[in-house]
């Protein structure tokens, strides 16, 4: 059997590469194709960034549900634990700057500690700023009831203060409001303790 070569010219070749080349970029070779493929990507990032800022609106307003169902399940679960007939609520609010900085409470109902709550700056701040804080709530049986509190804090010339007032309370059918008050004494020039309830 004969094998014969022939040989190829480097010219016809080499068109032949170009030509082969030229086929397969296709319309790439004017560089159209890279421009559409960048819109293409561009196109996929602002539906990524779409979907991301639904996602995030879908988990924002998730959270102010679970907030607004927490918010409900606690007054539920303070009207079962805490009827409204046998509720006693114990309020605080503070109106001092000068004379007094307060530091913790100490609740005495007959006879026995049923609560203690230590102060943060930023809740004596939030006080300072006509907030109130909801010291205590318990259930309170109809009757005559001693209720003590005992402050304790920073008084006139940075000296250690401490202070204690009591309050009979006279529970009837219905629930019962008690409000403990810290204020400066202009006149005294030293906190003043008062007690309202209704």
């Amino acid at each position: 059997m004969a094998v014969s070569f022939f040989m190829v010219p480097d010219s016809l070749h080499a068109t032949d590469v170009v030509a082969r080349d030229a086929e397969s970029a296709g319309p790439d070779i004017d560089g159209s194709n890279d421009q559409g493929y960048s819109q293409e990507i561009s196109k996929g990032r602002i539906d990524a960034q779409e979907s991301v800022n639904a996602l995030s609106r879908d988990i924002q307003k998730l959270k102010l549900s679970v907030i607004t169902l927490n918010k409900d399940l606690r007054v539920l679960e303070e009207d079962l634990l805490f009827p409204a007939n046998t509720q006693l609520n114990v309020f605080l609010s503070l109106d001092v700057g000068e004379f007094f900085s307060l530091e913790s409470v100490k609740l005495k109902l007959d006879g026995d500690f049923v609560n203690t709550h230590i102060y943060s700056e930023k809740e004596v701040l939030a006080l300072s700023n006509g907030g109130v804080h909801k010291l205590h709530i318990a259930n309170l049986s109809p009757g005559e009831h001693e209720l003590s509190a005992f402050f304790t804090g920073t008084g006139p010339s940075g000296r250690e203060y401490k202070r204690g007032t009591t309050l009979k309370i006279s529970k009837e059918s219905g629930p019962k409001y008690v409000l403990l008050n810290i204020s400066d004494s202009t006149m005294k020039l030293q906190p003043e303790f008062t007690v309202e309830q209704w």
